[in-house]
């Protein structure tokens, strides 16, 4: 065994983590500005890193929603307008619907096995206040319901769509406890409809909770000119 090798790897994947690390903070905390570019360069030199770790947690960064890398352009950190808020919603609420449609179709107790683990640990998020791990396992199960409906294309609609929306909610959430409790009983119903019940019911709930959810983000997150209906 070669450990200067292992070492090294070691130390690079620690690298890569704390850059990470820094950058996610950086952006929660409101440091970067949303619609800041992330100069990829600039970063590396500030925190005495190598171009090629700052590009990787840029990459893990987008997966999360956090930034949006335009090509040409560059990365900046995600931001949307209330209308961009609207304008997303809608296409939610129909598409992930129509996932959880078709997720129903496709379900095996396997499947509902890993949804009420990953439900379980957001509970554990939520009690310790732990924001950032409560909307990882949030986005983690909703995506595990898209995979279900066993649809690439939807799948793929619904990460260009959901993903900058979770993140531009992680960055305005307020902290308050029991938001996040109720959260995750609400996303225990779901999958308790996707157990027992039709797949019609399954969409329909899925869309009047969506409908729900976003009343009232708009009326406590981006409350200056009132909420939509």
């Amino acid at each position: 065994m070669n450990n200067t090798n292992f070492f090294d790897q070691v130390e690079s994947f620690s690298r890569k983590d704390r850059t990470l690390a820094i950058l996610r903070e950086a952006i929660l905390a409101g440091k970067i500005n949303p619609g800041e570019a992330i100069v990829e360069n600039k970063v590396a030199q500030q925190l005495g890193v190598g171009q090629p770790l700052v590009r990787e947690a840029l990459i893990e960064l987008e997966h999360e929603g956090l930034v949006q890398r335009i090509p040409y352009r560059g990365t900046y950190v995600t931001k949307l307008g209330r209308k961009d808020v609207e304008d997303i919603f809608r296409i939610r609420i129909e598409l992930e619907a129509l996932a959880g449609q078709w997720a129903k179709e496709n379900a095996t107790a396997a499947n509902i096995a890993s949804l009420r683990e990953t439900v379980e640990e957001m509970r554990v998020a939520a009690e310790r206040l732990d924001l950032d791990q409560f909307y990882k396992c949030d986005l983690v199960l909703h995506r595990k319901v898209w995979e279900m409906s066993g649809n690439q294309y939807l799948v793929e609609a619904l990460e260009r769509v959901v993903v900058p929306l979770f993140a531009f909610f992680v960055m305005k959430g307020t902290r308050e406890h029991q938001t996040y409790v109720e959260s995750a009983d609400i996303h225990e119903k779901i999958i308790n409809a996707l157990e027992t019940q039709d797949a019609d019911s399954v969409h329909q709930l899925i869309r009047d909770t969506l409908i729900s959810l976003k009343e009232e983000w708009f009326v406590k997150l981006l409350p200056e000119e009132g909420s939509y209906t």
